[in-house]
């Protein structure tokens, strides 16, 4: 287990100093609001766009990455939405968040920075490909399956205006547009000036830290207070179901090269992401167990993304 531990502990290290920071005041909500934006608006897109500028795309879309990852999203979805309705009785916009719990991924947050730290920047190519349609199919899916179980104010979305709501979300996330941008720019454009690299390279090498930092001060505004069954059930399937079947599907049915299919599973193994909660607190839809399983799920991950790295490095 040395290789994993060596790479999460710092990492987690991390993370518990902006736990330490929120918990003990040392920094406000506002400043905490403040690194996040600093973050993922220059940091974090300043990383990947450097990262991809310099990297070649391969020749052939990756059908096989998008179906392994977002087929194993799908998949794990229903299996945690059917458990949610049929053993545990809540009701159905209750189950389609338990789903949306057991396979959305903390991408950015802690899957950047994990991913890039373990396997390089060459990892970013595979990174990139599931990230540029994670909004537009996760999103869009949950959205319209709690429109159609609980709207909101009793007025229900159309599948444009939903879709409509996703493109919106992805042409004004700095992630997606940094990732966007630096293929681009690698496949068009000439080498990066120097100056220019260089002052990429030092918004770079805050993203990761600040991410993380951020990601541990956010966590104490969630609690485990609530539907703690429930939340148990949604971390069981994010963090021990989803990336099992997505090696599964990455290994054996689409044989995908070494690095995407590491790539895939360590994203797939990372503990459910906030939006979870965001999204539940809107439709009202099991928010208990959307904060629960946000923090219980994180935790855990100490322990489950330090197995999956050790068996990958």
């Amino acid at each position: 287990m040395e290789a994993g531990l060596t790479l999460v502990l710092p990492i987690f290290g991390v993370i518990g100093v902006g736990i330490l920071a929120a918990k003990f005041g040392i920094l406000s909500e506002k400043a905490i609001d403040g690194i996040d934006r600093f973050a993922f608006t220059f940091a974090l897109p300043a990383l990947l766009f450097r990262a991809l500028a310099n990297t070649e795309l391969p020749g052939d879309l990756p059908w096989g990455l998008w179906l392994s990852y977002y087929g194993g999203v799908l998949i794990v979805w229903a299996l945690a939405g059917v458990t949610a309705l049929l053993l545990l009785r809540r009701s159905p916009a209750d189950a389609v968040m338990a789903g949306f719990g057991g396979g959305f991924s903390n991408t950015v947050m802690l899957g950047i920075p994990i991913i890039l730290t373990a396997y390089g920047e060459e990892a970013g190519v595979p990174l990139f490909f599931i990230l540029a349609f994670h909004g537009l199919t996760v999103f869009s899916i949950a959205t319209f399956l709690l429109e159609t179980t609980k709207p909101r104010g009793g007025v229900r979305l159309t599948p444009v205006q939903i879709i409509g709501e996703s493109l919106k979300g992805m042409v004004t996330n700095p992630i997606i547009v940094a990732l966007a941008c630096g293929i681009t720019y690698g496949q068009i454009g000439p080498e990066i000036p120097k100056g220019v690299d260089t002052v990429l390279e030092m918004f770079a090498r805050t993203g990761i830290p600040c991410a993380l930092f951020t990601l541990g001060a956010m966590l104490t505004r969630y609690e485990i207070k609530r539907s703690i069954g429930t939340a148990a059930v949604m971390s069981f399937f994010k963090l021990a179901i989803h990336p099992v079947i997505v090696f599964v599907l990455a290994y054996y049915v689409f044989a995908l090269p070494d690095l995407w299919l590491k790539v895939a599973v360590t994203m797939a193994a990372m503990p459910t992401g906030v939006f979870c909660f965001v999204l539940s607190s809107r439709y009202d839809a099991a928010p208990g167990a959307a904060s629960s399983n946000v923090v219980l799920s994180t935790a855990l991950s100490l322990l489950t993304l330090t197995l999956v790295l050790n068996i990958f490095l």
